[in-house]
Parts: structure tokens; C-alpha cells; sequence
């Protein structure tokens, strides 16, 4: 009898060891590599079809995407397919009431609400929210005046703290063009708007990822400095608040065609993206839309995250700078590996010293003039941020 209940036991574990599958949260794809692979075909992305916009869940047992031109081409919906039982269901629309002219969609932080975007005849593109419970949307409603003007709302999304950032041609000087917005919940309960300078240029901002934690963003943009169309770019939030300059994606993901709304998978593992092909049929441009993924391997790389650091220096004394452990930041690895050199690559004068378990740099000051020492943390993946730090006597 303990002989059967041990078989039984295995086959009970293994059966929910095969459920639990991470790879089957992904429709039993393949895993890409860094190169971005079509997600979903004849599911999602579909031959012929504009398929655009993509979510999952925080549980990875939903999955929602955007569709265009399937029977109309002014219109435009969202699809949406679960799992249960270890099986996806077929993609349904019909989950969301009035289901037309809807895009953008995206599932809040707890996985509580549901976020999409919603053509009418007030403006050009608003901003809705319903709840998500028990697998069903409840109450599709229009966000707040605060959220949406009479001008375009696209792009959105919502970390875990509340912080809700979304894109808006509402700049009357600007029509052409998206920039993105911050609404930041206060103790009050009131929501202040604003533009976010770091995160906007002078070219269109038009659709965004947040992560959930809020410390990256991922933006579509269309750079006048370079001669693709839309492209994806990458931010961090620094630990005083600030936005990092955003840096364009590689070349692997970001082609000559428009790449455009990114998603990152809840495990940070994987972003998705749509792709806009052009071809030529019957002398005419034919365009058709499809999601990609690709892996997030070779895009988080480490950043300066806390680059506030004190230190005193006078000539011929002994003096130690010591880095703040949180120096650099990685969202997908915590374990990052530091060299300090010249800014020419060229080794540490004999007389300063670096400690890589400390993270201290010492020594007796022999230079009149200043150095400037480069800092780089590299990651288990091979990416590597860099931070200048110009050291020169200092008494205070």
C-alpha cells in the first residue's frame, strides 16, 4: 500500500510539474534567442492580418492582442485567450462588451484590471479601464477627464506604487506628435499630470511599456537621427526619480520597417513587439502586422542607479572614495561584476587602489590635475554600463 501511494504521490507531482510548464504560459512556443521570432502564428499573429498590441497577465494565464483590418479595414478590436487545464482556449472577442475600434491592450500591475485604448466620436483615442475578475471584464469604463482631451491618448501603463504614465498629442504646438505623460496619485488622493522632459523629443512618442516595479521603460518613438521609422527605445529610473536618456534598441529588433508596441513578460524574460511589413501586391503597398518576441538576454544591461557619492581628496594625503553598493542597477540580475579604469581603458595609476568586494577606491592623491575614472559593472550576460566619475582635490 505505501509502495502505490508513493506512485501515485510521483505521478500527481509530475502531472502538475507539466501543467506548471512555464514554457506552455507561451502557447507551447519555441523560446527565442536574441533574434526576434514571429509569436503565435496562425494563433496570433495571423497571415494577412494586422495584428498589433499584446498582454499577459501577471499569472501568464491570459493573454490579450490587438487586431486590424480582419473584416473592415477601419476596424479594429482585441482578442483574448486563457489558460486552463493546461490548454489555451481559442481567442475570443466577444469577452469585452461593444468590442470595436479597441486597441492598446494592457493588464494592470495586480492583474486585477484591465487597460485598453477605444476609438469614439468625442475625440480621436481615449483611455478606458475595467476590472478583470474571476476571468471576466466588468464595467468597461471611460479614465477620468484628467487622463483624456480631445486629442490622441495611445500608449499606457501602470506600475505596482500607482504611478500611471500614458501618451497624448494634447500639446497644441505639437499636434503631430505623442509625448508621454506622468499622472502621480498624492496623499490627498488627488492625480497631478505632467510631461515627462527626460522621456520626450521633438519626434512622436506614440506607445509604451512600464515595468510593473516602474523602474524601466520601454518607448516607441520616431527619431529624426535615424533614417528607420518607428523604433523601440529603453529608459531606467534612476534612484533620485530621474529618467536615463532613452538608448535604441539593437539592430536585431529594431529593423527598417515600425516596431511598435512593446510588451515585457511578467518573468522579465521576454519582450514582445509589434512588426509592420510593407510588400508590394498589384502595384500597390500592402502592409501587414505581426507580434514578435525575442529574448531580454541582451537588452537590460546594468545602469548607474544611486551615482551620489561623497568623497574628499587633497594632495599627497591618504583618501577613499567608497561607491554605494547600489551603484549600479540590473532589473534582471543581481549579481554584477565591477572593474575600475582610465577614461582611455588604461590601468590605475600604481598609486590608487580599487577593491571589488568593497567596492572602495584608495590610495595616496600624487595628481595635481584631475583623473577620470571609469567604472563598469558587467552582468552574467555580458552587458556592461559604464559611469565616468571625474576625481580631482576636493576638501569638503
Amino acid at each position: 500500500m505505501k509502495i502505490l501511494k508513493l506512485v501515485l504521490i510521483i505521478l500527481i507531482i509530475s502531472c502538475n510539474s507539466k501543467q506548471d510548464d512555464k514554457n506552455s504560459y507561451y502557447l507551447g512556443q519555441k523560446i527565442p534567442s536574441d533574434i526576434p521570432q514571429i509569436f503565435g502564428a496562425g494563433i496570433v499573429s495571423v497571415d494577412g492580418r494586422f495584428d498589433m498590441g499584446f498582454t499577459i497577465s501577471p499569472n501568464m494565464k491570459t493573454i490579450a492582442f490587438g487586431v486590424a483590418h480582419e473584416s473592415n479595414i477601419e476596424e479594429t478590436c482585441i482578442y483574448l485567450t486563457k489558460y486552463i487545464e493546461g490548454k489555451w482556449t481559442a481567442p475570443d472577442k466577444s469577452f469585452l462588451p461593444n468590442n470595436v475600434n479597441t486597441f492598446f491592450p494592457m493588464f494592470g500591475p495586480h492583474g486585477n484590471e484591465f487597460y485598453f485604448a477605444k476609438s469614439s466620436n468625442k475625440s480621436d483615442t481615449d483611455l478606458w479601464m475595467a476590472k478583470y475578475q474571476n476571468d471576466q471584464i466588468l464595467n468597461p469604463q471611460l479614465l477620468d477627464s484628467i487622463f483624456n482631451s480631445e486629442a490622441r491618448e495611445a500608449g499606457h501603463g501602470k506600475s505596482k506604487n500607482g504611478s500611471f504614465y500614458f501618451t497624448s498629442n494634447r500639446d497644441d504646438q505639437h499636434q503631430c506628435c505623442g509625448d508621454i505623460y506622468r499622472a502621480k496619485p498624492l496623499s490627498k488622493g488627488y492625480i497631478e499630470v505632467e510631461k515627462v522632459k527626460e522621456l520626450n523629443s521633438d519626434s512622436d512618442e506614440e506607445s509604451l511599456f512600464l515595468s510593473p516595479l516602474g523602474d524601466y521603460i520601454i518607448i516607441q518613438a520616431w527619431k529624426s537621427e535615424f533614417k528607420s521609422k518607428h523604433d523601440l527605445y529603453l529608459s531606467y529610473q534612476t534612484k533620485n526619480g530621474i529618467w536615463t536618456k532613452p538608448e535604441r534598441l539593437n539592430n536585431k529588433i529594431n529593423s527598417k520597417e515600425i516596431e511598435q508596441r512593446p510588451f515585457v513578460s511578467p518573468d522579465n524574460k521576454f519582450l514582445f513587439f509589434s512588426r509592420t511589413n510593407t510588400t508590394k501586391v498589384d502595384g500597390h503597398d500592402s502592409y501587414e502586422s505581426d507580434i514578435y518576441w525575442v529574448s531580454t538576454k541582451s537588452i537590460f544591461k546594468p545602469y548607474p542607479f544611486n551615482t551620489e557619492i561623497e568623497f574628499k581628496i587633497k594632495y599627497n594625503e591618504p583618501f577613499q572614495l567608497n561607491l554605494p553598493n547600489d551603484l549600479f542597477k540590473d532589473v534582471d540580475d543581481s549579481k554584477l561584476i565591477y572593474n575600475v579604469s582610465l577614461n582611455d581603458n588604461s590601468k590605475l595609476p600604481q598609486w590608487i587602489k580599487f577593491d571589488s568586494t568593497t567596492l572602495s577606491i584608495n590610495g595616496i592623491w600624487k595628481s595635481k590635475k584631475p583623473l577620470i575614472i571609469k567604472v563598469t559593472a558587467t552582468d552574467s550576460a555580458r552587458n556592461t554600463g559604464l559611469l565616468l566619475l571625474t576625481l580631482e582635490e576636493k576638501n569638503n
